[in-house]
């Protein structure tokens, strides 16, 4: 399953892909159009070949521009889903802060004959986690799976292994 990425590390991904598409679009242009009227002076002999070469570049490079001011808008659309996101993301947090308790969940968990000392570690960790996401789904309808996922993981280590009454 792949990893939740947050709308705001998007965004920057994406605003950096711009620059640098803007900026070697640019460039890669301004050298095309020098190269083309003769300021450099590569294809001296080369006749209808300059102009391929150049018509080519040159497409490429105005492609790079058009991308770069794509990939600029698409960030802005991300910072913008990002502000709602934090906002939900609060929300869920101060939600499991009042409402998901440690020794509850581990109530949950069990079964009528089991201790939380029967089980190991990793059936702890997924046996909680299990029932945390189905407590936060159950709460808060249509979430991403990932952002749950991803909400879930943080959220058990400050509930279980920041906290060493719990952890064993």
């Amino acid at each position: 399953m792949p990893r939740y990425q947050s709308s705001a590390a998007k965004a920057a991904d994406n605003r950096s892909s711009a620059y640098m598409l803007l900026a070697v679009g640019g460039i890669g242009f301004v050298a095309v159009v020098l190269i083309f009227l003769n300021v450099i002076p590569l294809y001296q002999n080369a006749g209808i070949s300059r102009y391929l070469v150049c018509g080519v570049m040159g497409t490429m490079f105005i492609l790079f521009i058009v991308f770069g001011f794509v990939s600029m808008r698409d960030s802005r659309l991300l910072l913008v889903k990002a502000k709602s996101e934090n906002s939900l993301l609060s929300e869920i947090t101060k939600w499991c802060g009042e409402n998901l308790d440690g020794a509850a969940i581990d109530a949950m968990i069990l079964d009528e004959e089991e201790s939380l000392d029967d089980l190991t570690d990793e059936e702890k960790y997924f046996r909680r986690t299990e029932r945390m996401r189905m407590i936060i789904e159950d709460k808060f309808m249509n979430l991403d799976e990932a952002f749950v996922d991803d909400f879930v993981d943080g959220y058990y280590q400050g509930l279980y292994e920041d906290n060493s009454d719990h952890s064993r």
